[in-house]
């Protein structure tokens, strides 16, 4: 988003009015021409933001109005990112929103003005408007409540139309003829003061319609300025209510879209939510699981219904299963516990098919245990075997719907967390600087905290969207104020005075997720420790394991694999040896591989007469490397040249230092899938069968010779 307080803009001018128009030219051609019979006597600027209108009179208006500066977007981007747009465009000391249906009276923007300069507190000011026919009509408001919503957004509404909740959120109960500070006024007509800016932020852009304006006079009260309503200033509003016009229509929904924006934004109960959203989404998480393995355990009871005409033993009722579901209930609480599928901390990572499966297989083991060790005569055991496989679907369906859903709240701004940023502004805002889009709407960020200078205050970061909110001592304070449930410390050395750790101590006893992004936060990775060295605080990263026979498994199962691999390819082998090779049309060519582990093994790969690898079936002389550890079947990407990728990434890195030092694989995390896609387990067994190693073209056609004379080669490869 542009700076909103307008840094490289031409000029300074006392006033800016911003109007963001969309299809309704005629109006906006009456406004217009309301502005320049009625200037203010200051210095001033008209801006106007067309949300790419598509009505024949527009261009009309803009003719008649060169002297206006016009923005034209190529397409709707919503009225709150209009505006911001409009106020980037021009640096002045206010900002006047105008919707194009007001119409400006006689004297109106200098009584604005003057209002304004009497009250420094004021961060936005808001005129009283009148219907066409001079008749007040109901500006200023009260904030929303639940009984507010029932009565203004329901059909209770029509039942209760005189109900002293809307009198009083209407503000009916106020002599509208004088001025005070109110919780808010319509965003058609509102002045804002740019120094206030600083300090509250532009429009949120998250509301494309509706409800911006409420957002934008909350953040000017909890910033410490005012919401002020004056009668002084009038200006006439031909005021279109297109969310009540009718229910159902477009913008009904994005009315209620920014409804559910706001008090996810706002709301005590989802800040609580979002707070302990870590713990909710396992127990959810264990409920679907809960759900699952009741609807397998019937899945698998109705088909061994069905089959029951196969089975010479009868089949007991269903209710004598009772007892074994609830022991299966606990006994897959108590497993997947044990086995981390609802650790706090693996929720934002992944879960492959393969952990998963793991996962239940050490379920279905010990399920098939205690029902064999307890004698359970009324277990069939064609359920239990029917129950588990339905039990895997079951569990693995529940962890995508609620990694899809999480993802589709966070897509859609409503379950990220409130962040506030604390450290020098150099820091921060270079570090904002290098945000991409996509970065930064995954981020919402409430403000900044920084230290400023004696008696003085610090200008909004990131754009002008990151307001300064205070100081580095009254953190607390603001994370109640402003919902926040991190906060991101820039300053290296950590906290020094008393009074620092007051403020840690005090966001660690709220439960506030703290965050330090250093240089070195790669050191901070599974497995590491912090320990004393001498008089410094040091992390420790066990590279050689915890567990003397860690890598055991791994190599019994290189093992098994290479002696699978031997007995599917002997075929092959001998296909080879008797037909193929004496004519010439395959050979077998040795890979020198390298790696950053060290790993820097030579695999004799077969490959056809054009020089492309041939499937595994045909790969017999990889039996011997998989047998003796040199090649795994899944690991990193086999890299060949001498080269010796480092991480570049930070999401590299961050594997690097997760990751065990392996030897490179036949398939991996790396294999060929569409572009977009985590390759799953299909993919990796794709590129195992048709591509081991992922070599692609390892010799060029033309060039092919015996198998010594080609291993003496360096191997040209296509894809690796």
């Amino acid at each position: 988003m542009a700076d909103v307080r307008g840094h490289g803009a031409e000029g300074h001018v006392r006033l800016a009015i911003v109007i963001v128009h969309f299809n309704t030219s005629e109006d906006l051609g009456r406004c217009l021409e309301s502005i320049a019979a009625y200037p203010p006597a200051v210095r001033h600027q008209v801006v106007i933001v067309d949300n790419a209108s598509r009505d024949e009179g527009l261009a009309a208006v803009h003719q008649r109005h060169p002297e206006c500066q016009w923005l034209f977007n190529t397409e709707n981007t919503g009225y709150a990112r209009g505006c911001n747009k409009g106020m980037a465009a021009v640096v002045a000391d206010y900002y006047l929103i105008l919707n194009p249906d007001i119409v400006v009276q006689p004297g109106a923007l200098d009584k604005l003005l003057e209002f304004a300069d009497a009250h420094p507190r004021a961060g936005l000011v808001g005129p009283q408007l009148l219907n066409e026919d001079g008749s007040l009509q109901e500006s200023c408001r009260r904030f929303y409540t639940l009984r507010t919503l029932l009565l203004r957004r329901t059909v209770l509404g029509k039942l209760f139309p005189d109900s002293r909740t809307v009198q009083r959120h209407l503000m009916r109960d106020f002599d509208h003829r004088s001025s005070r500070p109110v919780d808010w006024v319509l965003g058609g007509c509102v002045l804002a003061r740019r120094s206030a800016l600083d300090r509250s932020g532009p429009m949120d852009e998250r509301f494309f319609l509706y409800f911006e304006d409420v957002d934008w006079c909350y953040r000017m009260w909890q910033a410490g300025f005012e919401v002020q309503y004056t009668p002084d200033a009038r200006f006439i509003h031909r005021h279109r209510r297109a969310s009540a016009r009718g229910r159902f229509g477009r913008s009904w929904w994005l009315h209620l879209g920014s409804l559910i924006s706001f008090y996810e934004k706002w709301g005590m109960f989802v800040w609580l939510l979002k707070k302990w959203r870590a713990p909710l989404l396992a127990q959810l998480l264990w409920v679907l699981d809960m759900l699952g393995l009741f609807a397998a355990f019937i899945g698998a009871y109705e088909l061994r219904q069905a089959a029951a005409a196969w089975f010479s033993e009868p089949l007991f009722p269903f209710h004598e299963y009772l007892p074994l579901l609830g022991f299966a209930g606990v006994l897959a609480s108590v497993t997947f516990l044990l086995t981390g599928r609802y650790r706090v901390d693996g929720r934002d990572r992944a879960r492959s098919l393969g952990e998963h499966l793991q996962q239940v297989g050490v379920l279905a083991v010990l399920l098939l245990a205690a029902t064999y060790l307890g004698h359970l005569d009324v277990v069939s055991r064609a359920v239990l075997l029917l129950f588990i496989p339905l039990l895997g679907l079951a569990t693995f369906a529940g962890d995508r719907l609620v990694r899809r859903a999480r993802g589709r709240l966070e897509r859609g701004r409503l379950t990220l967390e409130r962040t506030l940023l604390a450290g020098p502004p150099a820091r921060v805002g270079a570090w904002l600087a290098s945000l991409g889009e996509d970065a930064r709407r995954g981020i919402d960020v409430a403000g900044y905290v920084a230290e400023p200078a004696a008696g003085g205050g610090l200008p909004a970061l990131g754009a002008g969207e990151i307001p300064w909110l205070g100081r580095p001592g009254e953190i607390p304070e603001i994370v109640r104020r402003y919902r926040v449930s991190q906060v991101v410390f820039w300053e290296e050395s950590g906290p020094r005075s008393p009074e620092d750790w007051a403020v840690l101590a005090t966001l660690r006893r709220e439960r506030i997720r703290l965050r330090w992004p250093l240089p070195a936060a790669w050191l901070a990775v599974a497995g590491d420790h912090v320990e004393t060295f001498g008089d410094e605080l040091s992390a420790v990263h066990a590279s050689g394991g915890t567990l003397a026979l860690a890598g055991l498994p791994g190599r019994l199962g290189g093992m098994a694999a290479g002696a699978g691999l031997a007995v599917l390819a002997a075929p092959a082998w001998l296909w080879l040896r008797a037909v193929r090779v004496p004519r010439g049309s395959a050979r077998v060519v040795t890979v020198e591989l390298s790696d950053l582990w060290g790993h820097d093994p030579s695999l004799t790969v077969a490959v056809d007469q054009g020089g492309r690898v041939l499937p595994l079936r045909w790969q017999w002389r990889l039996a011997g490397a998989l047998c003796a550890g040199r090649v795994a079947i899944s690991g990193p990407r086999p890299q060949t040249g001498g080269r010796r990728e480092a991480p570049r990434t930070p999401g590299e890195v961050l594997t690097f230092w997760r990751s065990t030092p392996r030897a490179p694989g036949l398939t991996g995390p790396w294999a060929a899938t569409p572009t977009g896609k985590r390759p799953g387990s299909p993919a990796k067994f794709r590129q195992l069968w048709r591509d081991p190693g992922g070599f692609g073209l390892l010799v060029a056609a033309g060039s092919m010779a015996d198998s010594d004379a080609t291993s003496s080669r360096r191997p040209r490869e296509e894809g690796s």
